[in-house]
């Protein structure tokens, strides 16, 4: 028996051995499975971060954690995170992976997931992903992974749903899902449960789920070769609001065919205003409500990119009423008759039919009535809203969070009747419109804002033809507001989202930005990101806009006497001859911002600046810094006209390697102070005062291509030295510049001066009487980084200079010699020549013959000796050159 046990345990032992060794036996295989299947089957980059196996937790199968897995977009949604998951958890059949031909897949569990689904205007869906190249379909029909899935989970995740084409946004959080059944099976049972805690829809901007608490209780037939879903048992809670769903889901194909019906398990009004957040919010249990609700709707049709399925919607609400038991007024009396129908799905079919609502607050009535046909081809309207709402009021039904503040009233009595088509035409008498919207003494602040809100006045007056601003006041923060103008096609803006225009004077004494930007960075994904820094203009706005703005402030910045005309047009902000005031000078800006393509917004700008202070520029504007690396050292004043152009990021920066443009700069007097470039020139010429420079005026010009300046050849005066710059600099601080000094032999420092006097000394030593000049022509060579300069000089070539300067010296000499040997030869042979004629002169009473002969042979004499003379002359020049030469050649010692 001992023995039994101890083999026993011994076998126990080694199996236990063989459970810990596995996982890392095959845990090369599994991720080299992953990486390959994806890398074939994936239009998109996953990756993931720590993985590990274990035999234990799962036994007879593996279980596989991965941690931080991401699947992110390639285009055309580059950059887009489609899934990201903190932790991905699979159940995996062991001998699946023993036998290596088809890995199995038992359960999926995620934790913490981020899903961002997107739908493109052009219908393109961002989650299909699988690779569409010839033999992508036989690859993925034989692919080594075969989903044999029991069970299924997501914990706490976030799905984002934003169908661009519909205008449709879902948002998700804190969703908690499971889902049992036997995948292996073509035809079983799904029971699902889900949770989640906040759930947002609007649908063409119109909110119509807002921060509800969503729990759903699913059982489904799963037929998988149809790819159809038929919904049995069911159970959906939308805060308070219990509905019932019935109907069946399949996907053949690309289309997605449906039929849904659903309705309120529940007649209580209760369970509908639930649905209110700031009613279910606050102490909703101990809410006093009476009346009866019935909701009901359809889903029925066929949706793919170019059909929609039919829907419908009634909504009844009869005697509504709800009193918190804590204060003192209700709202009573609430009567809803609605009813939505579009029977095929064609847009155009829709008819909106809101018969009746009428509801009492605090004893003010307020009522509304709408028909609605044919909206897309030519809207047929008859409505009307009539009521006052005193907003001091709701406090009294309503309560409010702890330090919030509302008061005010809002005046209603607005109607409308006609169709779109006669208002097109400028039929105007055939279509009736009146009214207006009157709002005073509005105030609005609570604990969430930064700045409370109020407006003393808005007062809105409309006709068919177009809406009258009379006047608006109001208040934000520190900023003020004042404002009248005129809208034109406001209903087929409201009713076909058609173009609105409008001309508005706008003024204020001050408006401070930064009471409306955020503190802190948003904490959502980079696709919600985006969507909240990105500036989107709407397409359908066509406003003009003249302002006139005493100080406004942007961060750190303060601008004064902003006047000119702002239009906003075509998805784009367009300024004209916007004048301001800012950095101790004053600029000039006619320029666009165009939000056409929301992944690459773009900018052009014509800038008029003049006198701006260099110091503030740089503090303020870091893009000038980056642009001008060299104005980070520098105070004084610049002015400069100029043009720039580009893209901008998701924070609205510019993205410097796109900026092209150019101009012309003009300086008054500048003082550089420790700019790394100088300093190293300063200690190359032995020369410190280039580490603090003064400039008077200097005016080049210059362009911006792909983010790096080129100026062009510019005269300037430094300290005293003349000169020419000439270079480029690049955003990424690297700097190429040449600079052609004349500089004072009188500025050079010791050792530079030393060498050039020691080679003028030295060849005037010798009799040459060379003179340099006061001034030495130096290049400079200026290259590296602004952090990390490189200079070189072209002072080597000063020496070949000066070599150049002694042979010319040479030469004179050599020359100015040789003349004067010639001249006094000419002399000597002149005086001789003379004094052979005067003795000639003497004799001459003699023999006449022999007077002949004294001549020629003095004439002989005379010639021979002047040749004498002549080539004793060149000998002794060509002799004191060639020593003069070989004691003073600088370049041989």
């Amino acid at each position: 028996m001992k023995k039994i046990l101890k083999w026993t345990g011994i076998s126990f032992l080694l199996l236990f051995i063989l459970l810990l060794a596995a996982p890392f036996i095959f845990k090369d295989k599994i991720v080299s499975k992953v990486k390959e299947e994806a890398n074939k089957s994936l239009n998109a980059k996953l990756d993931f971060g720590k993985f590990d196996l274990s035999l234990i937790r799962s036994f007879p199968n593996f279980s596989l954690s991965i941690e931080n897995l991401s699947i992110i977009n390639l285009e055309p949604f580059s950059g887009d995170t489609l899934i990201y998951s903190k932790k991905l958890n699979l159940t995996v059949d062991l001998m699946s992976v023993i036998k290596g031909d088809e890995i199995s897949i038992r359960s999926v569990e995620l934790i913490e997931p981020v899903m961002n689904f997107l739908v493109k205007k052009d219908g393109r869906t961002n989650w299909d992903i699988a690779k569409s190249e010839p033999g992508a379909e036989s690859a993925a029909s034989e692919s080594s992974f075969k989903a044999k899935l029991k069970r299924y989970s997501v914990e706490n995740g976030r799905i984002i749903y934003h169908d661009e084409s519909l205008d449709f946004y879902l948002a998700m959080n804190g969703v908690d899902h499971s889902g049992k059944g036997d995948f292996t099976q073509d035809l079983f049972e799904l029971n699902t449960q889900t949770e989640v805690k906040s759930t947002n829809m609007t649908y063409e901007k119109i909110p119509y789920i807002s921060s509800a608490k969503a729990s759903i209780e699913a059982k489904l037939n799963m037929d998988m070769k149809n790819f159809k879903f038929t919904f049995l048992e069911n159970k959906i809670n939308l805060n308070a609001l219990e509905l019932g769903l019935n109907g069946w889901v399949a996907m053949p194909d690309t289309n997605i065919d449906m039929e849904l019906d659903f309705s309120a398990a529940k007649s209580d009004f209760k369970n509908f205003i639930s649905m209110i957040p700031t009613l279910y919010s606050k102490d909703f249990e101990s809410l006093k409500s009476s009346g009866t609700m019935a909701l009901s709707g359809f889903i029925k049709g066929r949706y793919n990119a170019l059909s929609m399925p039919g829907f419908g919607l009634t909504l009844k609400i009869d005697n509504g009423m709800f009193q918190y038991p804590s204060l003192p007024s209700s709202v009573n009396n609430v009567f809803v008759d609605l009813n939505i129908l579009n029977p095929d799905g064609v847009p155009d079919h829709t008819v909106i039919d809101l018969k009746k609502m009428h509801v009492e607050m605090a004893g003010a009535p307020f009522d509304a009535k709408l028909l609605l046909k044919t909206p897309v081809s030519d809207p047929d309207l008859d409505a009307f809203v009539k009521g006052t709402i005193d907003l001091t009021a709701v406090q009294k039904f309503v309560p409010l969070d702890a330090g919030t503040k509302l008061t005010g009233i809002i005046t209603a009595d607005l109607s409308a009747k006609g169709r779109m088509s006669a208002i097109e035409k400028q039929n105007f008498d055939q279509f009736s419109a009146s009214g207006g919207l009157v709002v005073k003494g509005l105030e609005y602040s609570s604990s969430e804002m930064k700045s409370p809100f109020s407006m003393s006045i808005l007062d809105l007056t409309f006709n068919p033809k177009n809406v009258n601003l009379n006047a608006f006041q109001a208040k934000s923060g520190k900023s003020d507001f004042k404002a009248t103008g005129t809208m034109e096609n406001f209903i087929a803006y409201a009713l076909k989202g058609e173009t609105i225009k409008g001309k508005v004077s706008l003024e204020s004494s001050k408006i401070d930005m930064n009471d409306w930007m955020s503190d802190s960075p948003s904490s959502t994904s980079s696709t919600d990101t985006a969507s909240m820094t990105v500036l989107d203009i709407p397409a359908n706005i066509e406003f003009i806009f003249n302002t006139s703005i005493g100080t406004l402030i942007y961060d750190d910045m303060n601008i004064f006497n902003v006047k000119g005309s702002v239009q906003i047009k075509d998805k784009e902000i367009i300024m004209q001859n916007l004048t301001m005031q800012l950095l101790d000078g004053s600029m000039n800006i006619t320029g666009k911002y165009s939000s056409a393509n929301l992944d690459k917004p773009l900018f052009a700008l014509d800038l008029a600046i003049r006198d701006f202070d260099i110091t503030k520029t740089v503090n303020t504007l870091p893009t000038v810094g980056k642009l001008a690396p060299l104005a980070k050292s520098c105070t004084g004043k610049y002015s400069v006209v100029m043009q720039v152009n580009g893209d901008l990021d998701k924070t609205m920066s510019p993205v410097l390697s796109t900026l092209n443009g150019g101009g012309k700069l003009n300086t008054s007097t500048i003082t550089i102070q420790n700019f790394p470039a100088f300093s190293k020139v300063a200690d190359v010429l032995k020369m410190p005062s280039w580490k603090s420079l003064n400039i008077p005026t200097v005016n080049p010009s210059f362009k911006i291509v792909n983010g790096r300046v080129y100026v062009d050849p510019t005269e300037l005066k430094i300290n005293g030295m003349k000169g020419t710059v000439a270079g480029s600099n690049g955003f990424d601080q690297s700097i190429d510049y040449t600079m052609a000094m004349e500089i004072p032999r009188a500025m050079f420092g010791g050792a530079a001066n030393s060498v050039l006097n020691n080679l003028v000394s030295q060849a005037n030593s010798k009799g040459a009487n060379v003179s340099l000049g006061d001034v030495v022509p130096v290049n400079l060579l200026i290259g590296g980084t602004v952090t990390d300069p490189k200079v070189s000089t072209d002072l080597a070539k000063q020496g070949a200079n000066v070599m150049a300067d002694l042979k010319a010296k040479a030469k004179e000499e050599f020359d100015k010699k040789k003349e004067e040997l010639e001249a006094k030869a000419r002399e000597e042979a002149d005086r001789l020549k003379s004094e052979a004629a005067s003795k000639i002169e003497a004799e001459k009473a003699k023999v006449s013959a022999e007077a002949e002969r004294i001549k020629k042979e003095a004439e002989a004499k005379a010639k021979a000796k002047a040749d004498s003379l002549k080539k004793a002359a060149e000998e002794e020049a060509k002799k004191q050159a060639k020593d003069l030469l070989k004691k003073n050649n600088p370049f041989k010692k």
